[in-house]
């Protein structure tokens, strides 16, 4: 992957003052409109200029002088020492506006609706739970474990320990994602980033002793092109890190309230970017960086990442995750158009929550004809036969059953337990275990009461 640096900077935008007179002229011309309102980088300007007829020198000119009234330099820099920077666009304002629209309690995620499914607690913890292993797996997966979905869920539903490398990749990133919802009351600190970086990576590492610590002068690492093997991004060198870390943690922990306010999610999308950026690690900064976005957010209060996988998105158009990248560090350090990027996963990953939402809705109405088979079941024990009847060879254990639900296992033993008293569930033991699997007879059972 290769972008070419931009022509103009934010920085030479007054070396040309002729040229700069000939592009304040083009301010108020369709093409840079529209290159700002979807915040375009010079990859994709230098073409629409073109075809437009007009020079992509001058059309990204005027771009850059659009967007310097919106520039705000932010406390972090490159490695060559030049600050990094946002653009407070109206365009980026009114993403941010829609999600938290969206997030709000009468939008997609409806928590405080008495109607919506995730109003019942059993159900809420449920279904955060399958978010938490959907995250999880998928963080996995973009960074390179072989793995199914299947297989995977069955580990964590399980407990069983990992067989496998992407098996173990999958179960240390969601003891990262159920640890961070532990750290909320905490400041980020380089400690902090050391202990997650340490769970993400466990038993994962050529040499254990790179876990749970900083990368070292003597431990060069880079990003490369999977494709070509080319080199597309050296990280600041390990001797800056202190310092970058300890600015980092500063950005993160100040309030950046009046006129430095920086939007919460905004904020979020920047972490992310800078501890990729930073690169602090010999392994596991992708998944670091994507956990402490979830720990941002969650902290600032948006119950609603809870329940979304956004790093599914993030693998369904995966090419554009680095390029959002790129499109930042050769273009002034602006960091609107990781912003922008992030932005996007967000929506389309609320977009597919709602979806997810309406699908648990028809599973707890289906699950209510077992009511009329017995009024004694509750709503864990109705999903569970719901799910059954979709899958009939699937085996559950009190350990599954506990891991599905956040409960005990005790307390999924009760619920097995009376599932097969009541003839629902056959029972037979593998070693110390009991295994418990869908009545044969059941189907028949319930086909009057449809």
């Amino acid at each position: 992957m290769h972008i070419e640096p931009p022509p103009v900077s934010f920085r030479t935008l007054f070396d040309d003052p002729t040229s700069l007179a000939s592009s304040l002229r083009l301010l108020s011309d369709p093409t840079v409109r529209a290159a700002n309102v979807k915040y375009r980088p010079w990859k994709k300007v230098r073409p629409i200029a073109r075809d437009a007829g007009k020079d992509p020198v001058q059309v990204w000119r005027a771009v850059k002088f659009a967007r310097l009234s919106a520039w705000r330099a932010i406390p972090l820099h490159a490695a060559d020492g030049e600050p990094f920077g946002l653009c407070h666009v109206p365009s980026l304002a009114e993403q941010l506006h829609v999600i938290d629209q969206a997030c709000g309690g009468g939008g997609v995620v409806a928590m405080d609706d008495a109607r919506g499914v995730l109003s019942d607690p059993e159900a809420r913890r449920r279904f955060v739970i399958r978010s938490l292993m959907d995250e999880a797996i998928e963080s996995s997966v973009i960074e390179g474990a072989v793995t199914t979905r299947e297989l995977a869920v069955e580990l964590l539903r399980s407990g069983r320990p990992p067989r496998t490398d992407g098996e173990r990749m999958v179960a240390n990133n969601y003891a990262a994602m159920r640890q961070i919802k532990q750290w909320l009351d905490r400041p980020l600190s380089a400690e902090m980033l050391c202990e997650l970086q340490r769970i993400v990576t466990e038993s994962t590492l050529r040499s254990p002793d790179q876990g749970g610590r900083f990368r070292r002068p003597d431990e060069p690492v880079a990003v490369t092109d999977d494709r070509t093997g080319a080199i597309i991004f050296t990280p600041p060198p390990a001797a800056q890190l202190p310092k970058r870390i300890e600015a980092l943690c500063r950005f993160a922990n100040d309030q950046h309230s009046g006129g430095e306010f920086i939007h919460p999610l905004a904020k979020a999308c920047i972490l992310h970017f800078m501890v990729g950026y930073d690169h602090p690690f010999v392994d596991g900064n992708g998944r670091t960086a994507r956990a402490v976005f979830y720990w941002f957010a969650l902290r600032c209060g948006y119950r609603a990442f809870e329940f979304m996988a956004i790093s599914q998105i993030i693998r369904a158009a995966l090419a554009r995750y680095p390029q959002a990248y790129l499109d930042t560090e050769h273009d002034d350090g602006d960091l609107t158009y990781f912003v922008f990027y992030k932005l996007g996963v967000i929506q389309r990953a609320l977009q597919r929550l709602k979806e997810h939402l309406d699908e648990e809705e028809a599973r707890v109405e289906q699950s209510l004809r077992l009511v009329r088979l017995d009024r004694t079941l509750n709503l864990r024990q109705r999903l569970l036969l719901e799910h059954a009847l979709r899958h009939p060879k699937t085996v559950y254990t009190a350990k599954s059953h506990a891991n599905s639900n956040g409960i005990t296992t005790m307390t999924a033993r009760a619920d097995l337990e009376h599932l097969r008293k009541r003839r629902l569930l056959n029972v037979f033991r593998a070693g110390r275990t009991m295994q418990y699997v869908l009545s044969p007879d059941l189907p028949g059972r319930l086909r009057p009461l449809a």
